[in-house]
C-alpha cells in the first residue's frame, strides 16, 4: 500500500512503512511518510523515532513529534536533536534541524535553560554560515535562545556586500535587453533581503 492512502487515517499498517520512508532521499516520500505517522496516535511511534540513527529520519520524525505531541514531551525532543553532530549534517538537514527546534518552541513552549544552554553550545559557533538560508534560521533561533554572540554577529555580517548577481542569471539577462536590462537595473538597486 502506498503512503499517500494513510495520510489522515488511523491504521496501524501504516507505522512501519512510515518509518521506513522517513529517511528516504526524495522529500516528498519524507513528507508522506511524516503525514502517515502523524495521522497515528504518537504513543505508537514516539519511541521509534526517537531512536533513529539515520539523521534524516530521525530529523523528519521529530518533526511530526513536534506537531503532534505534548508540552511534556519537548524534553525528549530536543534531546533527541541535541544528540546529533550538527557540523556532520547535510545543508539540508541542518534547515530542517534548526526548524525543528522552532518548531517545538511554538508548539511546546520555551526551552528550559538547561536546554537552551545545550543548543546554544550545538549552534552559536555554527553562525555566522557561508549559507544564508542557514543563517536566517540560525539568526532567529539564536535570538530567541538570548545568545550573548547573536547580536555581535549579525551586525557584522549586514555590513558584508550583499550577494552577486550569479553567472548564469547576468548571462541570461543580456540575452534580451528589452526585458533583461529592466530586470537586471532592478536587481542591482533591489535592497539586500537578507540584513532586511
Amino acid at each position: 500500500r502506498s503512503l499517500e492512502q494513510f495520510h489522515g487515517h488511523p491504521d496501524a499498517a501504516a507505522l512501519a512503512p512510515a518509518l521506513e520512508h522517513l529517511g528516504h532521499p526524495d522529500r516528498h516520500i519524507r513528507y508522506a511518510a511524516r503525514l502517515a505517522l502523524e495521522a497515528q496516535a504518537v504513543s505508537e511511534w514516539q519511541k521509534q523515532v526517537l531512536a533513529l540513527s539515520d539523521p534524516t529520519a530521525r530529523i523528519t520524525g521529530l518533526i511530526g513529534l513536534a506537531r503532534q505531541a505534548e508540552a511534556r514531551q519537548q524534553d525528549q525532543i530536543l534531546s533527541a536533536l541535541l544528540e546529533l553532530d550538527f557540523e556532520q549534517l547535510s545543508n539540508d538537514n541542518k534547515l530542517a534541524l534548526l526548524r525543528t527546534y522552532a518548531l517545538s518552541f511554538i508548539r511546546q513552549g520555551k526551552p528550559s535553560i538547561d536546554q537552551a544552554g545545550l543548543m546554544l553550545a550545538q549552534i552559536d559557533h555554527q553562525f555566522p554560515a557561508k549559507d544564508a538560508l542557514l543563517n536566517n534560521e540560525l539568526s532567529r533561533l539564536l535570538v530567541y535562545l538570548d545568545s550573548p554572540t547573536v547580536i555581535t554577529k549579525t551586525l557584522a555580517l549586514m555590513q558584508q556586500d550583499q550577494a552577486e548577481i550569479s553567472n548564469d542569471l547576468g548571462d541570461l539577462l543580456s540575452r534580451n535587453q528589452g526585458y533583461g536590462g529592466t530586470i537586471a537595473k532592478m536587481l542591482a538597486n533591489h535592497p539586500d533581503l537578507q540584513n532586511i
